[in-house]
């Protein structure tokens, strides 16, 4: 129905119409443009170290012990393969020794759906990436 009410109208108003499409489109790519290039400018957004997680982003830094990590996978959606840390519940202990530099409704965000990476930020194949957990949990922590 909207569809047969926006051909009914005048060529004008279908000009309008599609102006302001247009206009919303590019909005949209150069939003999404401009938080790609603020998340390829971060040098390093993941790092793995003998003490744990050290994740870096535009909105902050944390430092996740592994004690803290629940699980690691990866993940294949449309956009390409993700990496997903999981954290364990705020309500565990564990939980405490987390270091945030991110504000609280990011943190709550973390604590929903985990640490997020494309793989194509992270510029490192499955097999290195898999090695990298191993090695520096200790053994601990294996990326599915």
């Amino acid at each position: 129905w909207v569809a047969t009410a926006v051909l009914d109208l005048g060529d004008t108003a279908l000009t309008v119409v599609l102006g302001v499409l247009v206009v919303l489109w590019l909005l949209w790519s150069g939003t999404y443009a401009w938080t790609w290039t603020r998340m390829r400018r971060v040098d390093s957004p993941l790092g793995l170290h003998a003490f744990g997680v050290f994740g870096r982003s535009q909105f902050g830094t944390l430092e996740v012990p592994w004690e803290a990590v629940q699980s690691a996978t990866i993940e294949r959606r449309w956009s390409g393969r993700r990496l997903r840390i999981r954290l364990v519940p705020p309500t565990d202990p564990r939980h405490a020794g987390i270091v945030d530099h991110v504000s609280g409704s990011m943190m709550q965000v973390v604590d929903k759906q985990g640490m997020r990476y494309s793989l194509r930020i992270l510029d490192v194949t499955v097999e290195q990436l898999r090695e990298a957990f191993v090695v520096q949990s200790g053994g601990r922590l294996h990326v599915t």
